[in-house]
C-alpha cells in the first residue's frame, strides 16, 4: 500500500447507532459559538467543540454526542462505566495539547463495564503516549456478575502516538471489540496486545520509528481473535505473535521493513493470510534481510491457505529474503497447508 493512501472500501458497513431525542441539534455541521455549554437532548448530552468533556462526565453523563471541531485535551479523558462517546467522524478531533500517558482512559487500573467510543479522530500530536488505553481490572459493579469489561471501539482514527495506538492491558480487559480503527505513525505498536480473549475487525495500521521491536500489531496475549486487519509501512515487524491460541483470519502483513510476520510462539491459527514484500526499500528495508512468514516455533502453529510474495516494486530487485522461513517440523507434520512463496524450511530446503 503506497503511503500516500489508496481509497478503499471498508469492510463492514456503517453501524447505526439510534440518537433519540437529538433531531436537528445532533446533525450540527459547524463548530458551536463561544461559550456554547453542554446540553441534554434525551437520554444524550451534547457538548460543543471548546466546552469540557470531562465537566459532562462529572455532572453525570453517560451518553455524550461530540461536534464538528477540535476538543483539546489537556489531561487523560477517563471514561466511567456505561459511558458511550460519538462524534462525527473525521469532523470530531480529540487533540493532546500536553505531554500526557494516553488521550482515552478506559478502566484506569479499576473496574468498569460497557464503555463504547466511536466516530472520533485522536491526535495524539507526538505528546501523549497512547490514543486509547484499556486497562481495567476488577469487576465490581458489573451487571450481572460479568466476568468481562465489553468494551466498544469502532471507527476510529489515531495519529501520532508516542507509543502505541490503542493498548490493551489488565487482566479484565475482556470480551472487547476494536472494529474498523485506523493507527497511523504509531512509535510502538499500532495495537499493543497483553490482555486475553478479544477481537479486531478491519484493523489497520502503520508505525514511525525503526526501533528493531516495532509493530503494527503486537499480540502477547492468548486466545484474541483477529479478522481482515493491516500492518503496513512498518518500520519494523508488520505482526509480532507472541502469545497463544491466537487466530488471525485474512490479515496482511505489507510493506515491512522486517518480517511480515514475526512468530515466536507456537499454538496459534492462521487461515488465507499474507505478506507482501517484506524488507521493502521505501520504509528502510535492505534486500533479502527479512522474510514474509518467520516462525520460530512452530509447535501446534496451522498455516492454511497462506501466501507470500515479493512485488519487486519501481524496478527494485527482489526484495524479501523467503516468504516462508519456518521449522522443517511445519511441513512434515502438515501444519503448514496450501501456501505459496519462495521458502525456507529451517535453512534446508529451498524452493521457488
Amino acid at each position: 500500500m503506497a503511503d500516500s493512501g489508496v481509497n478503499r472500501r471498508t469492510l463492514l458497513g456503517g453501524t447505526a447507532i439510534g440518537l433519540a431525542g437529538m433531531a436537528g441539534a445532533a446533525g450540527v455541521a459547524s463548530a458551536e459559538p463561544a461559550g456554547a455549554q453542554a446540553t441534554a437532548m434525551g437520554p444524550w448530552t451534547y457538548v460543543p467543540p471548546g466546552e469540557s468533556i470531562k465537566a459532562a462526565l462529572d455532572t453525570g453523563a453517560r451518553a455524550v454526542q461530540l461536534g464538528d471541531g477540535d476538543y483539546r485535551i489537556s489531561e487523560p479523558l477517563v471514561l466511567p462505566s456505561g459511558a458511550t462517546i460519538r462524534g462525527l467522524g473525521r469532523r470530531t478531533r480529540l487533540l493532546a495539547t500536553t505531554t500526557m500517558t494516553t488521550v482515552i482512559a478506559i478502566g484506569n487500573g479499576g473496574p468498569v463495564e460497557s464503555v463504547h467510543v466511536a466516530d472520533l479522530l485522536i491526535e495524539c500530536d507526538g505528546k501523549a503516549s497512547t490514543g486509547i488505553d484499556l486497562n481495567v481490572v476488577g469487576t465490581t459493579g458489573n451487571y450481572y456478575w460479568e466476568p468481562d469489561s465489553i468494551c466498544r471501539l469502532d471507527n476510529l482514527r489515531i495519529y501520532q502516538p508516542v507509543l502505541d495506538g490503542v493498548q490493551y492491558r489488565g487482566e479484565d480487559t475482556q470480551s472487547c471489540v476494536s472494529s474498523r480503527i485506523r493507527v497511523r505513525d504509531a512509535g510502538r505498536y499500532g495495537y499493543h496486545i497483553q490482555a486475553p480473549d478479544n477481537w479486531w475487525i478491519a484493523c489497520e495500521a502503520t508505525t514511525s520509528k525503526q526501533t528493531g521491536s516495532s509493530a503494527g500489531f503486537g499480540v502477547f496475549g492468548a486466545n484474541n481473535f483477529f479478522q481482515s486487519c493491516k500492518a503496513w509501512y512498518c518500520r519494523d515487524y508488520g505482526f509480532h505473535v507472541r502469545g497463544v491460541r491466537n487466530k488471525f483470519i485474512g490479515c496482511e502483513a505489507q510493506d515491512t521493513r522486517s518480517h511480515g510476520w514475526y512468530i515466536e510462539w507456537g499454538r496459534n491459527v492462521y487461515t488465507g493470510c499474507s505478506a507482501d514484500s517484506a524488507s521493502f526499500y521505501d520504509v528502510g528495508g535492505t534486500a533479502a534481510a527479512a522474510d514474509g512468514f518467520y516462525v520460530v516455533d512452530g509447535g501446534d502453529t496451522s498455516m492454511v491457505g497462506c501466501q507470500a510474495f515479493d512485488r519487486k516494486a519501481d524496478g527494485h530487485a527482489p526484495q524479501q529474503r523467503y516468504g516462508f522461513n519456518v521449522p522443517a517440523s511445519m511441513i512434515t507434520n502438515g501444519q503448514l497447508v496450501g501456501h505459496s512463496g519462495y521458502d525456507n524450511v529451517s535453512g534446508l530446503v529451498n524452493r521457488r
